[in-house]
């Protein structure tokens, strides 16, 4: 009977095995050499990454916000939408989901709802002021109105300063400080979060039509609610008044009109 060599130096048996870690195998293996052919060149020295360059770079417009419309010139819009099952993979991986209206052709991301540690957004987005939160309803409430009329829903800074000075204290009215506090919202409104698109009249803007997205509709009952906490010690809010929306016809850049 042959003796179990005890030397730790023997190289008898499989000695490069480790029974203790399952994958000490996979750990060693080599890198599998890049298929062109199936995951394309690479882009940068190292690239893993098998989606092409347009894909990552709508996968970047996505992830960067707030939306994506058809009005881009880069066409990335039609990118998202011919490619959105593979988005959509990619886009879970980080707890997000892929949201594209094909009516109103606009795309944009959303948080999935999953109350476990470390899946928040990847970039939170700011909560919204109180006057944020007005703008954002009268203006949801025109879109609404002015859908399957032909016509773009527009609003003028004089009818953001209505709006809010209807919703300050008289006694604590100044037109100056109205007049701040609409501007600031209306930069916000214009700049960050892009529901506010320029026309060629100044101060007149079009209402972008991915607000039914940013804010949807059954939202607006929340949004109500946190205004009526936010009105006086009566609890009254005064009722929002919006004009029929006119009949189709052809769009100009001041087809404005008082929503106060």
């Amino acid at each position: 009977m042959s003796e179990t060599s005890l030397d730790p130096t023997s190289t008898a048996g499989p000695a490069d095995h480790n029974d203790d870690d399952p994958y000490a195998d996979d750990y060693a293996a080599a890198p599998a050499e890049r298929d062109v052919l199936v995951d394309g060149p690479e882009l940068f020295p190292g690239d893993t990454g098998t989606l092409p360059l347009k894909l990552r770079q709508a996968l970047i417009r996505l992830l960067r916000g707030p939306y994506l419309d058809a009005t881009s010139s880069d066409n990335v819009y039609n990118t998202v939408v011919d490619n959105q099952a593979e988005l959509r993979t990619r886009l879970s991986e980080l707890f997000l989901t892929l949201v594209i209206d094909e009516d109103r052709k606009v795309a944009l991301l959303r948080p999935v709802d999953m109350p476990e540690p470390h899946t928040a957004v990847l970039q939170r987005q700011r909560e919204m002021t109180r006057e944020e939160t007005l703008l954002l309803l009268r203006m949801r409430l025109l879109l609404d109105r002015h859908a399957g009329t032909g016509n773009d829903a527009v609003i003028a800074r004089s009818d953001i300063l209505e709006i809010i000075e209807g919703y300050v204290d008289p006694g604590q009215r100044d037109a100056k400080s109205v007049e701040d506090v609409a501007d600031a919202a209306i930069r916000k409104l214009v700049q960050e979060r892009r529901l506010l698109l320029p026309t060629e009249v100044e101060n007149v803007w079009v209402i972008s039509g991915a607000l039914p997205l940013a804010l949807p509709y059954e939202h607006i009952g929340d949004i109500v609610t946190f205004m009526q906490a936010l009105a006086d010690a009566s609890g009254e809010l005064p009722e929002p008044t919006l004009p029929d929306p006119a009949p189709a016809e052809p769009t100009t850049a001041n087809d404005g009109e008082d929503i106060a």
